[in-house]
């Protein structure tokens, strides 16, 4: 993760952004920079009313921001894992959001067509992204299916969106610059067409540490590859800290990307 934003203690509810406050169980992954950029970065979808769904919700952050923002009028929020479950039923509830933002406790790799199929205008995912057996394990079970292709990988996850989005509609993801290849390959194989793409660095002199992408289903070719976003300045401030970048700022304060990275 590349910055946690808010941290939570003994499952107390924290404040994420714009009043909304956020459950996590025990052990579980806190609200991070990939979940906030990640609702920052999806755009309304021209239409009267926007019928979105989350694949791998988790406790509710991305799902909640999003109708906060308006980016979506519904979300059907998609989670598997029992505790976190019932987190997001929690969340949804002690928000007010309850009539706009539906949790079903599902496997995204089990979803009925005959249900589901072309029912979305939007998809968006924070997939896992690491493959069993690399990386550092994690003391949670919870984390680590987060973390790790267990119950399915972006294949899966790509696959799933696809089934759900209509012809035209939008998925967005987050995912790690270094399996860059697999998502494209992924997205294109089910007929998800790149439109957009944003590499976030920590700061000008790091690597990327994330990729956000949109792509159309059924779209033509033709991406867009914005400008890097970096999170902090090069220099420390005054007191020695170091400073978020005046455009990292922009979007955590307005909860959505300047014009030069949405997708029109």
């Amino acid at each position: 993760m590349t910055k946690i934003i808010s941290d939570n203690v003994n499952g107390e509810p924290i404040n994420i952004n714009f009043g909304l406050t956020l459950r996590t169980p025990p052990g579980c992954l806190p609200f991070t920079t990939d979940a906030f950029l990640l609702s920052a970065y999806i755009s309304r979808p021209a239409g009267t009313f926007v019928r979105a769904a989350e694949l791998g919700a988790g406790s509710g952050a991305v799902s909640l921001l999003t109708v906060c923002r308006g980016t979506a009028d519904t979300v059907t929020a998609f989670e598997v894992q029992p505790e976190l479950y019932e987190a997001l039923c929690q969340n949804i509830e002690e928000n007010g959001y309850s009539d706009r933002i539906t949790p079903v406790a599902a496997d995204i790799r089990e979803l009925t067509p005959s249900i589901y199929a072309g029912q979305f205008d939007l998809v968006f995912s924070n997939p896992p992204y690491l493959r069993p057996g690399t990386g550092l394990s994690s003391s949670s079970r919870v984390s680590d299916i987060c973390r790790r292709e267990v119950l399915g990988g972006i294949r899966e996850f790509t696959a799933c969106a696809a089934m759900l989005l209509r012809y035209g509609g939008m998925f967005y993801a987050v995912y790690r610059p270094e399996r860059i290849v697999t998502l494209l390959r992924a997205l294109s194989d089910v007929g998800l067409e790149l439109k957009i793409m944003t590499y976030v660095y920590p700061d000008a002199n790091s690597t990327p540490s994330l990729v956000l992408v949109g792509a159309r289903r059924g779209g033509g070719e033709g991406a867009r590859i914005t400008a890097p976003l970096f999170i902090y300045k090069d220099v420390l401030s005054e007191d020695g800290c170091r400073e978020e970048t005046d455009v990292f700022r922009e979007i955590y304060e307005k909860g959505c990307f300047p014009e030069g990275y949405v997708l029109r």
